[in-house]
């Protein structure tokens, strides 16, 4: 064992909260102002944190190992996307049953084994939830998708596919979707 110091920890001290107040109230989010004082040389910063249910998001793979995806227009980006199906997690919800919901309402399928890999904080620079990752096996369509007044979904079925390929040919552009691609990466066989 070694005596020398470990050059890799973390000298960086949590901000102290000098005043908290609350922002503008949004359909998705609640923004609260938080007045933050820097231990380093005691400078005072307004953050804006977006406070957040926490999410899921699901790669779901058919029997034949096809990848379902949904289309969807994103605002932020003002285009249309590939995604993994995900949503908001309800509350008292657990989050294999938000991915089950989610999954049924955006594509149709459900899926009879569920593997959890782990979770990804969204953006905590200034977001405060994090998304849970789910890979489904032996997803199977069994209805219609059931979508909200305020959704627009195209379910759209990859065949062969790697996640890898998928990040290199933009397939998949939003980083929750890199995220649980790769960490489902390890559960799938080498050629995928």
């Amino acid at each position: 064992m070694s005596t020398e110091e470990d050059t890799n920890a973390s000298v960086i001290k949590p901000w102290d909260l000098v005043r908290s107040e609350s922002g503008p109230d949004l359909p998705l989010f609640e923004v609260e102002l938080r007045h933050m004082k820097n231990p380093r040389n005691q400078s005072l910063l307004k953050a804006v944190v977006l406070k957040c249910a926490d999410t899921v998001n699901v790669v779901a793979l058919t029997p034949a190992k096809a990848l379902i995806l949904v289309d969807q227009f994103r605002f932020g980006i003002n285009e249309v996307i590939s995604e993994l199906p995900a949503g908001l997690i309800d509350d008292g919800e657990e989050p294999l049953e938000a991915a089950k919901r989610e999954l049924l309402e955006e594509t149709g399928y459900v899926a009879d084994r569920w593997i959890y890999a782990g979770s990804s904080y969204l953006n905590p620079a200034y977001v405060n939830n994090k998304c849970h990752h789910y890979l489904a096996l032996n997803a199977v369509r069994i209805s219609d998708p059931k979508l909200d007044s305020t959704e627009d979904v195209s379910v759209r079925i990859i065949n062969d596919f790697t996640a890898q390929g998928l990040f290199e040919q933009d397939v998949i552009i939003d980083a929750i979707g890199v995220a649980a691609l790769s960490k489902i990466r390890s559960h799938l066989p080498p050629s995928q």
